[in-house]
């Protein structure tokens, strides 16, 4: 009932691989275009499978049925990568619109009506012949070249979509368009010549058949250049213990992480915000989001509750080292309580504002020779008391001699004074006073009188020197976050284990370092190294002293490098040095000194001795290759090849082939 042949073992070949990029684009179904192209996988590898099993068959019964069942799988896989390819290009308002949605939808349900309906009309495939070597030639009916024309059109909305981003995207978004586009083209070339070149009447499609080479570009693609990829915020203990709220969005505006106070400023759980919309759960979020697509945005957010908060909230766009913008940051810090001292120093100075104003007239001497109601409410001097008397009756002594001298000396000129006295009253208790002072003149500018309004600005004093403490307690808390979001950048280059830099840290800086050699014409060289039977000294003794040789081989690399030497761990049991100006022979013999002295180094853990030895694999630029990429992976090379010929032993790539 079933034939093998190599077309059926290279269908099967891309139905696995089309089962591993529809799991691996799961995990980046968060983002828009990454959701339609984890669908569109699903669809795909319905279309290889029953494609392979179309040509194993030997029943036209068979044959005929899993052909209809094709068209099930690209007909859903067609314009779910075409949403997927507009929302990739920035184009995902259209890809949203619901007449666009329904028109793909219409051309997948007549298409797939079509075929399952041919055996009453013959329209799509009027005849089937049966051929050599198992193969059945499906003879297009007339409504074949409505589904090649429906195909087709969404094929080249692909294109233009990906060929926008090659013209015009970032350096990343660049790549993995060009990938893309290659993974579209294969496919299509394949169509083309099975319809249309003289080969056309052999009956074999090999439009399936090359997913099994684009499945392979989907996986580079998806692990090499993060492709659909936001990497989000870490989530470390630090992270969920800052009282500011912290939400980072994708790039439809879906909480992709929140911490535990963003959480509870929205009264749900993270994981229950996960997902979800911002503006959806909080409307007034919508008009900031969009008026600061791009930039950074500092504005204040109100949460409409009993009683109110408000916070100062900071937008930032979340991007990558090649400043494709992956999503956006949103820090919320509460400032109600800043708000509520501001509010409150308002109105104590509208209070002050809108108090009764004493009011007193003095002769040239300072005498008073009147003196309003609320002179004396104030000072608590009745207009009895105070007429006659001078002026220097409520004075506290605490006024500086230097304020009392510039007021007469601007008096004397004819000119107003501004100032402030600390004085005292009737009862003996201290009130700030702001005065304004100005002489009375007669007609020809003789100084008759001086005339003094005051208010009283105690409460306002007091509330100056609550601001400023307010203040300093303020940028204590700033500097503490400033410290905090240091050591939690720290942490995100750092190995927990052996505290060596991370291949994150390697991906920032490797570039950097192949650019100075490359400007400077010197060499660099890559050191691939790894523990030998890591898996055995794990099983044997336990993964604790798989820890001690991974923190031993750690210090062994730390005391053995330059400070200009990167060193840092590349996953699991795999490190990795470069060697900013370092020719192959200058490698070797790095590499040859730390194999001997891990050789050689014993330690002891839970009373046991152990030794390990390790493998190294050696490239260098620029004989070894002119990329980063292509000197990592020619090192790696070589550790395998040091790991083939017996462990314990230096290859570089020059042996290593």
């Amino acid at each position: 009932m079933f034939d093998s042949t190599p077309i059926t073992m290279a269908l099967a070949l891309a139905t696995l691989l089309n089962i591993v990029v529809s799991l691996l684009s799961w995990q980046r179904r968060h983002t828009e275009s990454g959701k339609y192209f984890s669908y569109a996988m699903l669809g795909i590898t319905l279309w290889t499978l029953a494609a392979g099993l179309r040509y194993a068959v030997t029943s036209l019964s068979y044959k005929i049925f899993f052909a209809t069942l094709e068209t099930w799988g690209y007909m859903t896989a067609m314009p779910l990568m075409t949403l997927s390819a507009m929302s990739f290009a920035g184009r995902g308002n259209w890809a949203r619109r619901p007449w666009v949605r329904l028109l793909f939808l219409l051309f997948s349900a007549s298409t797939i009506l079509l075929v399952n309906t041919n055996s009453l009309h013959g329209w799509v495939w009027s005849r089937f012949i049966e051929s050599n070597h198992n193969i059945v030639i499906f003879e297009h009916g007339p409504a074949f070249g409505y589904i090649m024309l429906v195909g087709y059109a969404m094929i080249v909305i692909i294109l233009v979509q990906l060929l926008g981003i090659i013209r015009k995207g970032s350096r990343i978004a660049r790549r993995q368009g060009w990938l893309l586009l290659s993974a579209a083209t294969l496919p299509l070339a394949a169509n083309i010549i099975y319809h249309f070149s003289p080969w056309s009447h052999s009956g074999i499609d090999w439009t399936s058949v090359t997913y099994s080479v684009t499945g392979v570009i989907y996986l580079w693609a998806l692990n090499r250049a993060y492709l659909f990829d936001i990497i989000p915020i870490a989530r470390q203990q630090l992270f969920e213990n800052l009282r500011d709220g912290m939400i980072a969005l994708n790039t439809v505006g879906e909480i992709a992480d929140i911490n535990a106070a963003a959480a509870h400023m929205l009264n749900a759980s993270p994981g229950a915000l996960i997902g979800k919309s911002l503006t959806a759960l909080a409307p007034n979020t919508a008009p900031l989001l969009e008026s600061c697509p791009e930039t950074e945005t500092r504005a204040e957010f109100k949460i409409e509750s009993a009683p109110q908060r408000c916070f100062d909230l900071l937008i930032s766009p979340i991007q990558d080292k090649y400043a494709v913008i992956l999503g956006r940051l949103l820090i919320f810090r509460d400032i109600s309580r800043i708000k509520e001292n501001e509010l409150r120093l308002l109105q104590l100075t509208q209070a002050v504002e809108q108090s009764p104003i004493s009011v007193i007239i003095t002769d040239l001497k300072g005498n008073i020779q009147y003196a309003n109601p609320k002179f004396s409410e104030l000072t608590g001097y009745t207009h009895q008391e105070a007429l006659g008397r001078n002026a220097s009756i409520n004075q506290s002594g605490q006024t500086p001699r230097e304020t009392y001298t510039k007021m007469w000396q601007s008096l004397l000129a004819g000119q107003i004074w501004h100032g402030e006295f600390l004085n005292r009253k009737k009862n003996g208790e201290l009130y700030w006073e702001e005065a304004v002072i100005g002489p009375v003149t007669d007609e020809s500018g003789n100084v008759l009188n001086f005339i003094a309004t005051k208010v009283d600005i105690t409460l306002r004093k007091q509330s100056e020197t609550a601001l400023r403490e307010s203040n300093i307690l303020l940028a204590a808390r700033l500097a503490e976050i400033e410290s905090l979001q240091a050591h939690l950048q720290e942490q995100v280059i750092r190995d927990p284990l052996t505290k060596l830099h991370n291949r994150r840290f390697l991906n920032e800086t490797i570039q950097q370092e192949f650019l100075r050699a490359e400007r400077n014409a010197q060499s660099i060289s890559i050191i691939l190294l790894d523990i030998d039977h890591f898996k055995s000294i794990n099983d044997k003794y336990g993964h604790s002293a798989g820890d001690a040789c991974l923190l031993k081989l750690a210090d062994i690399l730390l005391q053995s490098g330059r400070r200009t030497d990167i060193t840092c761990r590349y996953g699991g049991e795999e490190f990795i040095i470069l060697l900013p100006d370092t020719p192959a022979r200058g490698a070797r013999q790095h590499a040859e000194d730390l194999r001997q002295k891990v050789a050689r180094a014993v330690f002891t853990i839970d009373d046991r001795s152990l030794q390990f030895t390790i493998s190294l694999g050696i490239a260098t630029f620029p004989q070894d290759g002119e990329h980063f990429t292509e000197l990592i992976q020619r090192a790696d090379e070589s550790l395998y090849a040091s790991k083939r010929r017996g462990r314990n032993r230096t290859t570089a790539w020059a042996d290593a082939h």
